[in-house]
């Protein structure tokens, strides 16, 4: 086991150096008038699921048997990854290293490849939008996930609202609830909520503060001003990947994972 693991963070650091010196080796950029850093960079979440799943090469060109025996799959992810980060530029420290190898090699595995597949349920967005909310400038968390439709059609769809601004009213909640014991009577106390004179409270913190955001939009009390930051989630069996951009003017960025985690 050991050994195995000392293999992987040796391709790793060999595959990260290589990577970390500007992409160098490569022809078909070098080649191209255009700054190569431009085709490097991942511009659209989109084109990182392309690249991930390894169907298109940099110029977003689908993946010929002659790229794939210049840059085969597991180099390829390497350029996915953000190369900045301390964990990976810390020579004293190579367990994130070490994770990084073992994923890449449990994607790339030849008998059971990965791939990203959007419409799998293993995908979620987040999303921090500034909003007006009463008049005031506040920020609030928007899970949303794809939906596919039965037509084939498909959607993103909201599916929780994470702020402090819609925390329950704790008086509230200590009247208004379901028992603890309610599965004992065959929950008979659902009829309280024919009277409930705000039966939000009755519903999980998430999805009473997706109502109450709802609710605030519909009544225009509630504006979105702006998208901040949007950062998705990917699972894979054991292992989560999460994907941020990153604005800056180097080959490595764009859309790039910012975390692998093994679970």
């Amino acid at each position: 086991m050991r050994k195995s693991k000392l293999c992987l963070f040796l391709i790793f650091s060999i595959t990260f150096q290589f990577a970390s010196n500007g992409q160098s080796n490569i022809p078909e950029i070098d080649k191209l008038q255009t700054p190569r850093e431009y085709y490097l960079q991942v511009k659209q979440f989109g084109e990182f699921i392309d690249r991930f799943n390894y169907k298109t090469d940099w110029r977003g060109n689908l993946i010929t048997e002659e790229f794939s025996q210049k840059v085969p799959r597991d180099s390829y992810l390497f350029y996915l990854i953000n190369q900045e980060d301390q964990r990976l530029t810390n020579p004293n420290d190579s367990s994130y290293r070490v994770v990084c190898g073992e994923f890449i090699s449990f994607i790339v595995n030849p008998s059971h490849p990965k791939e990203i597949k959007l419409y799998s349920g293993h995908v979620k967005a987040e999303a921090l939008v500034n909003i007006v909310c009463f008049g005031k400038d506040a920020q609030i968390t928007v899970e949303m996930i794809p939906d596919a439709l039965p037509d084939r059609s498909a959607r993103w769809v909201i599916n929780g609202v994470e702020s402090s601004l819609f925390a329950s009213n704790a008086d509230s909640v200590k009247k208004h609830f379901i028992a603890p014991n309610s599965h004992e009577t065959s929950f008979i106390n659902l009829k309280k909520l024919n009277e409930a004179d705000n039966a939000i409270y009755y519903l999980s913190n998430p999805i009473a503060n997706t109502m109450v955001f709802i609710k605030g939009l519909e009544q225009k009390k509630i504006q979105i001003k702006s998208i901040e930051k949007v950062t998705y989630s990917i699972s894979f069996s054991n292992w989560e990947i999460t994907v941020e951009e990153f604005n800056r003017t180097s080959s490595n960025s764009g859309w790039l994972i910012s975390n692998i985690q093994k679970l």
